[in-house]
């Protein structure tokens, strides 16, 4: 269900905030904290002008500095326009402070990273997903930002909710990239050629939108096993499963991935295939190309997250595409109402980096750039993609269409959880990647492909 009178022709980015602070997964401020912000608000306002004029004045006399920022896009004028926007802005107000950003493809740029780091020569600032960034920190590649963030202010700046996004024993190691928001995003026009008055809730309401799909001709689903990430919608189907409720148990021995529930998630996974839901040569591609093609009108279905908001905004199909948070299950008795809406990756700071003192100082003073007001700004209203920070201005639901969709979904009455590759090893989370896809493409039975995840997770346990 979801809440009636939320859109209106402008919607307020406010709410997000609210949302996230809801989720239950904010961070405190102590009664501590905000009175020693009172106690200084008077002279700080003094001199903030004055020494805001002295950093500047600093900065461009100082000598330069340059950045080393690897991205997880190949294409980062294109996939992250915000980033180049938001670094050109940087620069011209930190002359001195140069960014060199790089970007490659998810896969090959996390390989990368492995490498790197094995050599100790990993790039200042970079990305990483959850699990791996955990990882990283504990065989201490990375920078311990606890304190900086707060020193810098970082931490004022983010959603509640997405503050500690990636924490170590109680420390910080990673800032959010974006907001982790996944579902399937759907053709209105192809749903009404087709018969199909509103986006599907149950399983059994989806089911009979792919029959009526198939039956004009209307490719359902389109997925591209080729990038075998691209599996966002589904891990918010083992969500409803009860994947949270067993994790500790999994991660203990106590539970397996052979058991009912996770078999019940395959075999409906299996369902889908043999009722044609899916690309018929959904092998021999990939995520990109699977958008391509819904962005091209031949599916009507595609799964996929918040980051393609600006590429979807872009397209001759904005106005006609809609968001829904993938099929509830009747036989399952653990939370349906659920949707993965949390923090994706996240960048972070190599040790290396952090030991020079300027080039510290000045990888700080970009991410309180790029979290702050004028960075926000430009990820908000020139990109139309959903910022990690506060933003107190509006979005026109007319002229972007595709995020006030996403916002009316985001402050919905679903309740709101994580994504479940985060709280797996990287070694587990791409083997329940590659057995869903396994299944989907007909390579293994539910139970070979719960047993195949369950080998894995085994051997670490």
């Amino acid at each position: 269900m979801k809440r009636t009178g939320l859109m209106k022709k402008a919607i307020s980015m406010i709410s997000i905030t609210a949302l996230l602070l809801a989720s239950g997964c904010g961070a405190k401020q102590t009664e501590a904290e905000d009175g020693a912000k009172d106690s200084a608000n008077g002279a700080a306002q003094d001199t903030t002008a004055q020494e805001g004029q002295e950093t500047t004045d600093q900065e461009a006399a100082g000598s330069d500095v340059t950045i080393h920022f690897s991205e997880h896009v190949a294409n980062i004028e294109a996939q992250e326009p915000h980033m180049m926007k938001i670094i050109q802005a940087f620069e011209e107000i930190y002359p001195n402070i140069h960014v060199e950003i790089t970007g490659k493809e998810v896969s090959e740029h996390n390989t990368q990273m492995t490498l790197l780091a094995g050599e100790n020569n990993l790039p200042d600032i970079f990305w990483l997903e959850q699990a791996p960034a955990k990882e990283f920190a504990q065989n201490g590649y990375l920078f311990d930002l606890t304190d900086v963030l707060n020193e810098y202010g970082i931490n004022d700046s983010l959603l509640p909710g997405l503050v500690n996004s990636c924490t170590v024993e109680g420390r910080d190691y990673g800032i959010p990239s974006e907001v982790m928001m996944v579902g399937f995003f759907y053709n209105k026009e192809l749903f009404e050629q087709a018969g199909i008055e509103k986006a599907p809730v149950t399983y059994e309401e989806f089911t009979d939108a792919v029959n009526k799909l198939k039956g004009e001709g209307i490719v359902p689903l389109t997925v591209g096993a080729q990038d075998n990430y691209s599996i966002w919608a589904f891990e918010t189907m083992i969500a409803r499963y009860g994947f949270f409720e067993k994790l500790e148990d999994l991660n203990a021995g106590n539970i397996k991935w052979t058991n009912d529930d996770f078999i019940h998630y395959f075999e409906k996974v299996e369902e889908m295939r043999d009722n044609g839901t899916f690309t018929e040569d959904i092998a021999n591609i990939g995520y990109f190309e699977a958008k391509e093609r819904f962005l091209g009108g031949n599916a009507a279905m595609f799964n996929t997250g918040a980051w393609d908001i600006g590429d979807f905004e872009s397209s001759d199909m904005a106005q006609n595409i809609g968001f829904f948070w993938g099929p509830t299950f009747s036989d399952s008795k653990y939370p349906q109402q659920i949707g993965i809406k949390a923090s994706g990756g996240v960048y972070v700071v190599s040790a290396k980096a952090a030991e020079d003192p300027a080039l510290l100082d000045a990888i700080m003073k970009f991410w309180q750039f790029y979290y702050g007001e004028e960075g926000t700004k430009i990820i908000a209203e020139d990109t139309s993609a959903l910022p990690c920070s506060k933003y107190n201005g509006t979005i026109d639901s007319q002229t972007h269409p595709v995020l006030a969709a996403m916002i009316t979904a985001l402050n919905d009455d679903w309740d709101a959880v994580t994504e479940p590759f985060n709280s797996m090893s990287t070694t587990v989370a791409y083997g329940y990647f590659d057995a869903t896809f396994g299944v989907m493409t007909g390579v293994y039975t539910p139970q070979e492909a719960a047993q195949y995840v369950e080998d894995l997770h085994m051997a670490e346990r």
